[in-house]
């Protein structure tokens, strides 16, 4: 039971309920394997990641070859930058298993040179095997799109590309169902409309402290801008794409509006304070620092309830030419998102998006700056003084070279970008793709 209940806590993002749940099983069995294991989990979930692998090791000395501890030490490898590392640990995925899709997809995240000839003939063929999920089918014809790409073939890219978000998105099709419901008929039209009941208690270095959340589109420069502040202050601490806002929200209303008696036009989105403060609490608390960055791109939905309980925050929104935003958000593969497996779909959530953040931005003009990444890689140094200025961060010699971080570390599948210099935006990069968008409103 207790085991189970840990599990839960990690879930609900409650991760001192399970750390503490597991450290007792530890301290009876000091070798249990899984209570090693998902401690190793909420350190990952918690950025911790020199520990995460620390349990991940044990797990695999406790019981070696297991593929859920290899996989997980691979991703947490990969955060830091260890790249050979966590090739080591997918090769080694895949000898024990040649079938193991997750693992050719990790190769290939790592380096698309990694899909030599005889994976990319074990891929062929495992596209029509029964026993392939079809989530590990969308990762197979993903990898082959961006292969085709590689060799130039446009018309059979975008073919793979199709096939791969409509198998994505079929492979969970209750939760994604669900998803693009909250983001087309909820939180669009009840944004400025949320009513707040129940008064809640301010905690000191929690409600009153300078967050910061990083908000946007996905491919617009959110990760360098996380970047950029995380090399740049001890203070600030990156939770990442952390998702604690939009979980919170959820826990309050996810029954409400998913029932089968929910009717939209007798609905109002009301926020109970006192429990939602203590959700945030469960969540945010468990990270070290007190000032959190938080790079969960939704929150230009949330702006009017991060600031009914931090007051002082601070947003940072990011973005980039729409056209190119669409296409490429398109071209990723980004499976958690419902609404990015087809065109009409991003382009939908973008309207939404803009009316969103050009209603936060007149309502509250000096909590919110905007970071176009066309002029960040143009006019490197100027931009990123003035991120650092808005964020209260002092700027010293060494404020332009994150690249030369080796603390730093990024869990999406931008993790090599952190250890690159800011390159120029690559203005022509999608305009062969612009025919996709031909039908589509300006």
């Amino acid at each position: 039971m207790s085991y189970e209940l840990g599990k839960i806590s990690i879930r609900k993002k409650h991760y001192n309920k399970a750390f503490f749940i597991f450290k007792n099983i530890l301290k009876q069995k000091p070798n249990d394997l899984r209570a090693n294991f998902q401690i190793g989990k909420i350190y990952y979930e918690l950025n911790d990641l020199e520990k995460s692998i620390f349990f991940f090791k044990k797990c695999n000395q406790i019981q070696a070859n297991t593929p859920g501890i290899l996989f997980n030490l691979a991703l947490a490898l990969q955060s830091i930058g260890k790249v050979n590392e966590a090739k080591k640990q997918y090769l080694k995925l895949i000898s024990n298993n040649p079938n193991d899709v997750k693992s050719y997809y990790g190769l290939f995240v790592l380096d698309d040179k990694n899909i030599n000839s005889t994976y990319y003939d074990k891929l062929q063929s495992l596209i029509s095997n029964d026993k392939i999920s079809l989530f590990e089918k969308s990762l197979i014809n993903f990898i082959f799109s961006k292969l085709e790409k590689k060799k130039g073939n446009l018309k059979n890219e975008i073919n793979f590309l199709n096939i791969s978000h409509q198998q994505c998105l079929n492979s969970n099709l209750i939760f994604n169902n669900q998803s693009d419901f909250y983001y087309k008929e909820i939180i669009p039209n009840f944004f400025n409309k949320i009513k707040f009941e129940e008064n809640f208690r301010e905690l000191k270095n929690f409600n009153k402290n300078e967050h910061v959340f990083i908000v946007g589109l996905p491919r617009s420069g959110s990760t360098l801008v996380e970047t950029i502040i995380s090399h740049n202050s001890k203070n600030i601490i990156s939770v990442g794409e952390f998702h604690g806002i939009n979980t919170s929200i959820l826990d309050q209303i996810s029954k409400i509006i998913y029932s089968e008696n929910f009717k939209l036009e007798n609905y109002q989105l009301v926020i109970n304070r006192k429990i939602f403060q203590d959700s945030l609490f469960e969540k945010y608390y468990n990270f070290e620092k007190s000032v959190y960055l938080d790079k969960s791109l939704e929150n230009f939905f949330n702006i009017d309830i991060i600031l009914e309980f931090f007051p002082n925050a601070k947003f940072i929104h990011t973005y980039r030419n729409y056209n190119d935003s669409i296409l490429g958000i398109y071209q990723s593969m980004l499976p958690e998102l419902s609404w990015c497996h087809d065109i009409n779909h991003i382009v939908n959530y973008l309207k939404n998006y803009k009316k969103t953040i050009n209603y936060y931005k007149n309502k509250y003009p000096n909590k919110i700056i905007d970071v176009d990444l066309i002029k960040l890689t143009d006019d490197q140094e100027s931009e990123v003084k003035r991120i650092l200025e808005f964020c209260n961060i002092s700027v010293n010699d060494n404020f332009m070279n994150f690249h030369k971080n080796k603390k730093l570390f990024n869990k999406t599948n931008s993790f090599l970008q952190v250890r690159n210099r800011i390159k120029k935006y690559e203005n022509d990069k999608y305009k062969p793709y612009y025919h996709l968008l031909k039908n589509l409103e300006e």
